[in-house]
């Protein structure tokens, strides 16, 4: 029996696969710094809200 949060780790990967599935290697590079980033980028705000949240 699958979990939910198997299941939605599942959905994840058919999503990426499907995104991806035509790139050349270089394409895929980009596409995961891209990716990457913006997950940085994400991570920084909300450490910054959560400092200012504490302040």
């Amino acid at each position: 029996m699958e979990t939910s949060a198997m299941k939605e780790l599942h959905r994840i990967r058919e999503r990426i696969y499907e995104e991806t599935k035509n790139m050349f290697r270089d394409e895929l590079i980009e596409y995961i710094r891209r990716k990457a980033n913006k997950v940085r980028e994400e991570m920084k705000r909300l450490r910054e809200k959560a400092v200012n949240e504490i302040n």
